[in-house]
């Protein structure tokens, strides 16, 4: 029996089912649709990267990166927009934006530095108790539901992060501790003069009482006639022993330098409103004795205590670099603090986002 051909039926042995060859031209034109196709997908998505980077540049520059801008900084710690505004949010001051709100950041960061050196070291421990006593209020305990309820609406009220939160805890108790700590170093004995006081209204007055005091008139004899002070004309104007530093700095340096029985220069007595003289005052002083190192009465060593720290705080700012920077990067100005007041409203009405929930001092 012959062998029968088992090659398989393929399209070339069986022409008339071969499949058709394609033409040069019709493969050079598929070449062409799919180079097309290509290039379109390409370009969409090219189009689709700019606009998204434009829309993403566009977005950091107007709600990032203004707000990471350095508004203080104290040597080399810096202090955020961000962070600036969310303490401005939580202040009650009628103006929070204002002297008194970088005047105390600039103390804490102060402060935070400082304290390690004398001894203060606030602990997490120390800071969860705070926190804890402040939930507590005026009850005797609180659950640990009750305390995550109160951190976590605290969180949203305040719309710091928790290190924010926390810092700020540490820097409170750091600014108690240092309060403190210069309280209970405060000297018991100080410079201290016999101090005479005669207060009228007008400068003119009071120019006219010295006038006669260094011509020979006696004190206690004009203070008697004309001194407005209650409480001390009686007396002849009679105030005793003060501590120098117990007194405001503008008088202190005037009569710790004012010789033993000579008459001031009229001072203003009452700061009260410069642009209404009927509110201000003046006086002139005399001191009849002074003592180097004397013991200071408890009235005036709570004086003492408390400017102990105040005069310690201004010593550290005169050491120090302070600035205060614009939006710009130069020196603070009124387009800063429109800008800033602006976008705090923003805040207060809550169409502003949290950018970036971190931001604080450089060191955080």
């Amino acid at each position: 029996m012959p062998r029968q051909n088992m090659q398989p039926n393929r399209p070339e042995n069986n022409p008339q089912r071969r499949l058709p060859r394609k033409q040069p031209q019709d493969i050079k034109n598929s070449d062409k649709e799919k180079n097309k196709r290509r290039n379109t997908l390409i370009t969409v998505i090219s189009i689709f990267v700019v606009i998204s980077l434009v829309i993403g540049i566009g977005y950091y520059l107007i709600y990032v990166m203004p707000f990471q801008r350095t508004i203080i900084k104290v040597d080399s710690e810096s202090i955020k927009i961000n962070y600036l505004l969310k303490r401005a949010l939580n202040m009650s001051s009628d103006d929070p934006i204002g002297q008194g709100l970088f005047e105390t950041l600039v103390n804490e960061i102060i402060v935070s530095q400082e304290a390690p050196k004398y001894g203060i070291n606030v602990t997490e421990a120390d800071i969860d108790t705070t926190l804890r006593d402040a939930a507590k209020g005026e009850s005797e305990s609180i659950t640990d539901a009750e305390y995550d309820a109160w951190y976590r609406q605290l969180l949203n009220n305040t719309q710091y992060s928790v290190k924010q939160l926390r810092d700020l805890v540490k820097g409170s108790i750091e600014q108690q501790r240092m309060v403190q700590y210069f309280a209970d170093n405060t000297p018991t004995v100080a410079e201290q003069g016999y101090l005479w006081v005669i207060v009228v209204k007008t400068y003119e007055e009071a120019l006219a009482a010295k006038e006669r005091i260094d011509n020979g008139e006696l004190f206690a004899n004009i203070a008697k006639e004309i001194s407005l002070d209650s409480t001390t004309n009686g007396n002849g104007g009679e105030i005793g022993w003060v501590p120098f530093k117990a007194m405001e700095s503008r008088f202190e340096y005037m009569l710790t330098g004012l010789e033993i029985g000579k008459c001031s220069d009229p001072v203003i007595n009452e700061t009260g409103d410069a642009s209404n003289p009927e509110s201000m005052n003046y006086a002139v002083f005399m001191i009849s004795e002074k003592e180097t190192a004397r013991e200071v009465t408890e009235d005036y060593l709570s004086t003492l205590k408390t400017r102990a720290y105040a005069d310690w705080l201004n010593s550290q700012w005169e050491t120090r670099e302070i600035k205060y920077y614009s939006i710009h990067g130069g020196n603070f100005d009124d387009v800063t603090s429109a800008w800033l007041n602006y976008q705090l409203n923003r805040m207060k009405a809550g169409t502003t986002s949290d950018t970036e929930d971190t931001t604080g001092t450089s060191t955080q």
